[in-house]
């Protein structure tokens, strides 16, 4: 009997040895369909959840960039249905010497203004990120015309430079160091210089966060080992400082140049493009032709005009990019 007893054990232990192989796998296969379905759960999520921010980027995004480009190629004017006309439109921007002054006008803005905000955000930055009392209340101040309006800001600015009433002429005769009134925003230049101050003064807060994020996150022990080495405080700022902001740089930099081409309420409010078109850019005249205001607009051409810009912005963007890949310390 204890020979049959132990015959029969092989066979059954088989036997509870497949079933529990087979148990297993429906474990696994079970664990593995929960596995796909909350995967796909996850994913279905993950669509619906970024369906609205892909909804706004066509619609006011890639749909008005088509459209146009669309009404770059007619002579669509608003009211009468537009009629294709090839690259004439094209061909009128490329052979306009007002446009070219407005490119003119909007270049020497922008790199004057990038080359005002970046070194004064950065001092500012480094003077707000020390010991300085009162160093939160002087950032705040600094930040603030970085969120006002630039338009509104743009019309006080315009009552403090007016020719014959604004308060700067008015200081300035009450000090005795001019006896007649300066035209400000009468003469091109001096109104590009305004347009300058204006612009610089309202940005830099911002980039002097940018600076000061950068500037803290710059490791302590860096400093110290330069200062133990002898490095004294030009050498610490030219060495140390510099390139490891490098990055920040590049990107405040490309801000500053990008947001100068593509300004348009400051002038608008400021000078209207004046005097003459001796501070128009490229936006106001665009602005001009598609919401002409003494005929029937040229949306068409107006189209055409903003493609010819917006390559040109995005063109500048690049080339800097490409130009300024060594800056980014990281790399």
């Amino acid at each position: 009997m204890q020979g049959v007893g132990r015959i029969c054990r092989v066979p059954i232990a088989c036997i509870l040895y497949v079933q529990k192989r087979i148990l297993r796998r429906e474990t696994y296969m079970e664990a593995v369909q929960k596995k796909r379905s909350f995967l796909s759960n996850l994913k279905l999520q993950t669509y619906l959840m970024i369906t609205p921010t892909v909804l706004m980027i066509v619609l006011f995004g890639i749909y008005p960039i088509l459209y146009v480009l669309f009404y770059s190629f007619t002579n669509y004017n608003g009211m009468s249905a537009p009629d294709f006309v090839g690259f004439t439109n094209y061909i009128r921007v490329l052979q306009d010497s007002s446009w070219w002054l407005t490119v003119k006008n909007t270049f020497q803005i922008g790199i004057v203004v990038s080359l005002i905000q970046v070194p004064i955000a950065l001092i500012l930055a480094i003077m707000v990120s020390g010991k300085l009392k009162a160093s939160g209340f002087f950032r705040a101040v600094l930040f603030l015309p970085s969120i006002t309006s630039t338009a509104i800001m743009g019309i006080v600015f315009y009552f403090l430079f007016a020719s014959y009433n604004g308060y700067v002429n008015e200081i300035l005769i009450a000090a005795n160091m001019i006896e007649n009134p300066i035209s400000w925003l009468g003469d091109g230049l001096m109104a590009k210089g305004v347009i300058v101050s204006f612009l610089s003064w309202h940005d830099i807060g911002f980039f002097m966060l940018l600076f000061l994020a950068a500037l803290q996150k710059i490791p302590g022990d860096v400093y110290e080992s330069a200062k133990i080495d002898g490095a004294n405080t030009l050498q610490t700022f030219m060495k140390i400082t510099v390139p490891m902001l490098g990055k920040m740089f590049q990107i405040i930099s490309m801000l500053s140049i990008v947001n100068a081409l593509k300004l348009f309420d400051s002038v608008k409010s400021l000078t209207n493009g004046g005097p003459g078109s001796d501070t128009e850019v490229m936006t106001m005249y665009i602005y001009r032709y598609f919401f002409e205001n003494t005929g029937i607009p040229q949306q068409g051409y107006a189209s055409a005009v903003s493609i010819v810009a917006t390559l040109i912005v995005g063109g500048v963007a690049i080339i800097y990019l490409l130009f300024t890949k060594k800056m980014n310390y990281e790399d």
